[in-house]
Formats: C-alpha cells, sequence, structure tokens
C-alpha cells in the first residue's frame, strides 16, 4: 500500500512539472500569426489610403511585418495606372485606413530565410527553379503548408511590379523563430531609414532585445559601421619637382621647353652650402 502510494505520488509530481515546464516554454508573440481577421504588411513602408468618393489621399504607411486588423470592407479602386482591390484595416495605434489587398497577406506565419533559399514552381523535388529568394527575406507561410516537405510561402519581390509573389519551397532554411524574425525586420527598417539616430535605436533594439537571433552578427556588424568615426580626408597629392615626361621643362614666365633629345634633366640649384643632388619632392601645407 505504501509502494503504491510513492509511486502515485512520484508520477503526479512528474506530471506536475511537465505542466509547469510547458507552460513556461516561450509562445510567439501575437504578430507572429496572422487569422482569418488579421493581416500582415510584406511591403516595406505600404501607403495606407484614406478614401473620400472616389478620390484617394494618402493617410499614413504601415511598416513590413506590422500586425493589422481587417475590418471586413473591400472597395476597388485605381492605384498606380491599376485596377486594385482595396481593404480596410486598423492598426495597433486605431488608425484605419485602406491598403492595396495584393500587400498583405492573412492566415499566415511571419518567418524569414535564413540562407539562400531555391524556388519550387510546384510542391515537387523535381520542379526546382533557378531562382533564390535571397537570406534575410521576410516572408508569410501560408497555414494551410505548415509542418508538409514544401511549403507554400508569400514574399515581396523589390524587383517586381504585381505585389506580393506565391511560390514553394522545401521546408528548410526558414526560421518563423520571433528572434530571428524580429532582428530581420530591424535590419531592414534601419536600412531603409535616412536618420542616423533611427538607425541606431533600431539596430540596438535588435541586438538588446532579441539575442537569440540568427543574425546578431549582422545587426552588431551595421551597428559598429554606423558608430565608426568619419574617415579623414583625402591628402593632395604631392607635388613633384620633376619635369613632365618627355623632357619638358616649365620656364619662369610658364612656357614649356624641349629639353635638347638625350640630355639629362636639369637639376634644381641647391641651397647655398648644399652640393646638387637629385630633385626632391615638396608637399603643399
Amino acid at each position: 500500500m505504501g509502494r503504491a502510494l510513492f509511486f502515485a505520488s512520484a508520477i503526479a509530481s512528474i506530471l506536475l512539472l511537465l505542466s509547469c515546464q510547458k507552460s513556461q516554454t516561450p509562445q510567439p508573440p501575437a504578430a507572429a500569426i496572422a487569422d482569418s481577421k488579421s493581416c500582415f504588411s510584406l511591403v516595406p513602408d505600404l501607403t495606407l489610403w484614406d478614401i473620400a468618393g472616389t478620390s484617394l489621399t494618402q493617410k499614413g504607411s504601415v511598416q513590413i511585418g506590422e500586425k493589422l486588423v481587417l475590418l471586413g470592407q473591400t472597395r476597388h479602386a485605381t492605384l498606380n495606372g491599376k485596377e486594385r482591390d482595396l481593404l480596410k484595416v486598423r492598426q495597433d495605434s486605431g488608425s484605419e485606413g485602406w491598403l492595396s489587398a495584393d500587400s498583405v497577406v492573412s492566415n499566415a506565419i511571419l518567418a524569414v530565410t535564413t540562407s539562400d533559399t531555391v524556388i519550387y514552381s510546384v510542391p515537387r523535388n523535381t520542379a526546382a527553379t533557378p531562382i533564390n529568394i535571397p537570406r534575410m527575406t521576410v516572408l508569410a507561410i501560408h497555414s494551410d503548408s505548415g509542418g508538409m516537405p514544401f511549403i507554400r510561402v508569400s514574399y515581396y519581390d523589390p524587383m517586381g511590379k504585381d505585389g506580393l509573389k506565391e511560390v514553394y519551397l522545401r521546408n528548410e532554411g526558414v526560421s518563423a523563430r520571433p528572434d530571428d524574425v524580429q532582428a530581420a525586420l530591424l535590419l531592414q527598417l534601419a536600412a531603409a531609414s535616412k536618420s542616423p539616430k533611427q538607425q541606431e535605436a533600431f539596430l540596438t533594439s535588435g541586438i538588446t532585445d532579441y539575442p537569440g537571433s540568427l543574425f546578431l552578427p549582422q545587426l552588431q556588424a551595421a551597428l559598429d559601421t554606423l558608430r565608426a568615426p568619419p574617415a579623414p580626408p583625402a591628402q593632395p597629392a604631392a607635388a613633384s619637382a620633376m619635369p613632365p615626361l618627355g623632357g619638358q621643362a616649365a620656364s619662369a614666365n610658364g612656357t614649356q621647353t624641349q629639353a635638347p633629345s638625350g640630355a639629362a634633366p636639369a637639376q634644381a640649384p641647391a641651397p647655398q652650402g648644399q652640393a646638387n643632388g637629385p630633385a626632391s619632392s615638396s608637399t603643399p601645407q
């Protein structure tokens, strides 16, 4: 009886310990997953529009990786000479506006490539293309492909003209870890900013707040480069006292005279008390 009670108590303790460990496991922040009522922007500095009648005016902007609430309203409008569908969204700040539907993704997980990753035209090993997605590209993994050998992803190609691209990747070389995703986002924001103070703030945040990121060396290198003292101005080239090539020598009035063929170049007169020697170079101060 005592032995049975001991084993029961031990099993209960183990289950309690496992329960505590599970509850302490870090969970991805809410901004890492979008559902049917939310979406991500995958385009850097995406324009947020205000609609009044049939006219559109720029209201603000949305940053890459920013999570937005979908308000369920859609409109059709002409943007940059193209007919596009617009979605009404709300930012965390409470600001509401309209975004191009082909620039955001819902029902997805935010991720980043950890190496140059081959694109597949269909989810099959024989369908590899010669195109790569570069390392540190922020993308969205569609939830219907999670855990599969191939994953369906959307990403923004800055060289393209039609919003996001949807392709297939092998389920490798991609990380959805919050530290990796957020560090990559901060690196992109720093690269896009024109303010050194803002760049330093982004990079410092990435190093301090996401120390487990694979991209920590890139963050630190970028910060070191930003903080490096400016290079000293280039010094003017030293003026040579030797006559120009071809045997030409400048006369006192600035005209050029041709030295006789085969003659040695003339030497500058030596200061008093010194023997004549080879012509020397002087550097202007």
